[in-house]
């Protein structure tokens, strides 16, 4: 009943206008030091704008487990093959592009491929559950 309701909703009407950003060339460890001030479990790497890069939280187990320089640019790591969806996406074509693609983070763009904002499980999640 509720996949219904998930048809008509909007990504910009769930989305979070507050995406935590940064630039290519900072540090793992100011990155880490990022996420848990702003308590998030990604950050996405921007260049003019547009999306360059995303690391998660899953990302930095990873890291820990590799032994990586914490010292070393974020550019030299992240995952540059982002996959995004347009605000103008419907929630439930956004909940297919995360099942499909085995994530939990979605970056938003606008027509021009600016990043506009970030969608999460989460996000889709607390939707349901008002839509119910």
């Amino acid at each position: 009943m509720y996949y219904v309701g998930l048809l008509g909703v909007k990504v910009s009407e769930i989305m979070s206008r507050r995406v935590v950003t940064a630039k290519g060339d900072e540090k793992l460890s100011d990155i880490a030091e990022k996420m848990i001030q702003s308590k998030v479990s990604s950050v996405v790497v921007v260049s003019d704008g547009k999306v360059a890069g995303i690391v998660t939280e899953k990302d930095f187990v990873k890291f820990f487990a590799l032994r990586v320089d914490y010292d070393s640019k974020i550019s030299d790591y992240m995952t540059r093959e982002v996959i995004v969806v347009r605000e103008d996406a419907s929630l439930n074509e956004a909940k297919n592009i995360m099942v499909s693609n085995n994530i939990r983070h979605l970056p938003v763009v606008d027509r021009n491929n600016n990043l506009v904002g970030m969608i999460t499980v989460r996000d889709i999640v607390e939707s349901v559950e008002t839509l119910v």
